[in-house]
Parts: C-alpha cells; sequence; structure tokens
C-alpha cells in the first residue's frame, strides 16, 4: 500500500510503498477517510530536536484520523465491518501503576500512533478495537477526525468551572481554537483569544472570542489583556507555550483563578512560583493527551449535540497525495486544520 513515509532520520517524508498491515488479535483494519496534519507530524517532517529523540525510521506518520473498519482480528466484539470510528492515538500498556489506577492518558509506556508506531497517512492502519471510538451520527468525517486534538482542548477546559468565569485562551491554533468554542459553549461570561496571527484570531471570533489579542501588534501584552478581560482573568486555557503568554496571563489571573497548561515551546519557561501562583492560591494544571475515554465522550457529546460547531476550524482539504502541499499550509499557521482525504479511486 501507500503510505506518507519517513523513511530516514532527517528532514523530510514522502509518499513511498509499505507492505500492507494485517489486523492481529484485539485489533482491526482501518480504512481512514480523513486525516488531519498535527504540530506533532510538522516537528517530524521538521526533524527537531524531539523527533530526532523519538522516531525510529522508517516510520508511516500521522495520527489524527477516522476511519472505516474493514477487518476484525479475533477477538474483537465491540466493532464492526462498515463502523466510522475515530482514534485514539495513545496506545497503553494496561498494566503499569497510571494504567491499573485508570490514568492511561499518563501510561508510562504509552505508544503514539505515527510516532512509536506505523501511522494513519496510509491506505490502512492496524488499531486496537479498544483505541476504536464509533463516530456520532451524522457527523463529518473530517469531524470524526478532530475528535483527537479537540479532546486535549476538552481535557483542558474541564479541569474547572468555566460558566460565568472570564476565560483567556493563549495559542490559536486549532486545539485553542475549540478551547474557544468550549468555553462558549460552557456558558463562559467572557473570552478571549489571544494569538499573533490574524488568520486565525479571525477563526476564533466565529468561535465565539468575545475580544481578541494580536500579540504582533501589542507593546503591554499585560495591560492589554486586563483591558480585554475587563479586570482579571479567572481561567487561563495556556495552548501556546510561550513564555511571554505564560508570565503575561499569570500576571493577570485573579487569586484563586486556574491555569490549564498544555502548550509545548521551543524553550525553557521560567516561573515566579512564590509571587505569582503560591501567595495568590492560583491552581496550575498539567495537561497531556485525553482521558480514556471520558474526554472522548465528552468531545462526542458536544459534537453530536452540536454544542460546538468546529467547522470554522476545518479550513483546508487536501488529497492525500498532495501531502507536501498540506504541510506547506499546516506550518504557514494562517489555516485552522488542514484535513487530508484519500482521493476517489486513487486509493483503496
Amino acid at each position: 500500500m501507500r503510505a506518507v513515509l519517513k523513511s530516514r532520520a532527517g528532514p523530510g517524508a514522502a509518499l513511498g510503498e509499505v507492505a500492507d498491515p494485517r489486523p492481529g488479535p484485539g485489533e482491526v483494519l482501518v480504512k481512514p477517510v480523513a486525516t488531519g496534519i498535527c504540530g506533532t507530524d510538522l516537528h517530524i517532517l521538521d526533524w527537531n530536536p524531539w523527533a530526532a529523540a523519538r522516531v525510529r525510521p522508517p516510520r508511516v506518520m500521522g495520527h489524527e484520523m477516522a476511519g472505516l473498519v474493514l477487518a476484525l482480528g479475533e477477538g474483537v466484539t465491540r466493532l464492526a465491518v462498515g463502523d466510522i470510528v475515530g482514534v485514539e492515538t495513545h496506545i497503553v500498556c494496561l498494566t503499569c501503576a497510571q494504567c491499573q489506577r485508570g490514568d492511561f492518558h499518563v501510561c508510562q509506556n504509552t505508544r503514539i500512533l505515527g510516532v512509536d508506531i506505523d501511522g494513519a497517512f496510509a491506505e490502512l492502519v492496524v488499531v486496537p478495537e479498544r483505541n476504536c471510538r464509533p463516530a456520532p451520527p451524522g457527523l463529518d468525517p473530517a469531524v470524526v477526525a478532530f475528535q483527537e486534538p479537540m479532546g486535549n482542548a476538552v481535557h483542558s477546559a474541564c479541569q474547572g468551572p468555566l460558566r460565568d468565569r472570564s476565560v483567556v485562551v493563549t495559542g490559536c491554533g486549532p486545539i485553542g481554537l475549540a478551547a474557544v468554542g468550549i468555553a462558549r459553549a460552557e456558558g463562559a461570561r467572557r473570552v478571549v483569544a489571544v494569538d499573533r496571527v490574524r488568520a486565525r484570531l479571525r477563526i476564533a471570533e466565529a468561535m465565539g472570542a468575545d475580544q481578541t489579542i494580536d500579540t504582533s501588534s501589542v507593546a503591554d501584552f499585560e495591560a492589554e489583556l486586563r483591558r480585554a478581560c475587563r479586570g482579571t482573568a479567572d481561567v487561563v486555557l495556556e495552548m501556546s507555550g510561550h513564555p511571554a503568554l505564560i508570565d503575561g496571563s499569570l500576571r493577570t489571573i485573579t487569586p484563586g483563578g486556574w491555569v490549564s497548561l498544555l502548550g509545548l515551546g521551543d524553550v525553557d519557561v521560567s516561573i515566579d512560583l512564590t509571587s505569582l501562583v503560591v501567595m495568590r492560591g492560583v491552581t496550575l494544571f498539567g495537561v497531556t493527551g485525553r482521558r480514556q475515554f471520558e474526554t472522548w465522550d465528552r468531545t462526542s457529546a458536544y459534537l453530536g449535540s452540536g454544542m460546538v460547531d468546529v467547522r470554522p476550524i476545518l479550513t483546508d482539504r487536501v488529497s492525500m497525495l498532495e501531502f507536501d502541499r498540506a504541510a506547506e499550509l499546516a506550518r504557514s499557521g494562517a489555516v485552522g486544520k488542514v484535513i487530508l482525504y484519500p482521493p476517489e479511486g486513487e486509493w483503496a
């Protein structure tokens, strides 16, 4: 079969041919019908230090996906051929202390689709039945695929109450944009979106932001944030990893407020814990992945009920055969989520 293949260490990837996978016990064979390009995929393409330390080529890339179930391995009982599924991309060991207590999202031995094992930018992919979540009826496959990154936003946003709070979202990539929609759906009093790309801030407005801050044109971020919040923030959903945004947000948040930290930056971040956190009773949550599978259930409920409409985020749809163009679109930062699809008649 054809796949987007990271064939060697170093920058780049290309369409190549690999053996068709076959499902083993407890696994299903899935045909991807919509996949999303993620920042992780760009890191692997660029071969940054994280990718060089983690990924072992050759590797089929990609992890965000909606798929059609084509075949069942021995012992699979919950799914049927023909089901459309979203896929939880963190494959856990089920045996470590974290898994034993139900904290699968922090499994010590997590393997990630498209990173540690072959992924979704392919004609076929094999995944454990456990990781497949039947799609809510009637959802566009692109929306089904977006459940995976949106789950990060849901996990971040459910760490505390949002209703009647002033909520700041720093970093308006696709996950941050989903967080804006969640905060609006949960009844936040005011939602402020922060980014340096005007195109993404326009999407944030479409997702329900009351106010946006373009950091590329702001001299004093803290002052501008206080103005946008009409005082202080109650909640910060931090999706950027940028030191200045983290510091400015902590200086703006009200005593007793809470912060979800999801963004991964390129440099180390120093925080004045004494003055900005401890003495003001601010709660920090480090967020990774999605809770399996409470977060998926909540995400599906948002999408299936129409409480959160993510269509403004899904800005570009590109053939898998034009992967290089899709990656450049995603890298530009001037789009929301780039969805890859198999062109009719070309991918089996």
